[in-house]
């Protein structure tokens, strides 16, 4: 093999190596930010799915969670 054939094959080697990192090293980050993102939406579902029972916990009892100048409803109720 001649020198000019040696270097054809390391440039060829070299460049078709960094193809490979640069190609693979997209897959992975995709790969990570879809599984965070996926995580995140889980993440989400579950606080919205909180929220709607902690909604209708407070729609269900208004008078235990509301409260006026003078203490809760109910006492005002009460001394009334």
């Amino acid at each position: 093999m001649t020198f000019y054939e040696t270097i054809m094959l390391w440039f060829s080697t070299i460049v078709s190596a960094l193809y490979l990192i640069a190609g693979g090293w997209v897959k992975i980050r995709d790969y990570f930010k879809a599984k965070s993102q996926a995580k995140a939406d889980a993440i989400e579902a579950e606080v919205q799915t909180r929220l709607k029972a902690a909604q209708a916990v407070s729609n269900d009892a208004p008078a235990a969670t509301a409260t006026s100048v003078a203490g809760s409803v109910n006492e005002s109720e009460v001394a009334a």
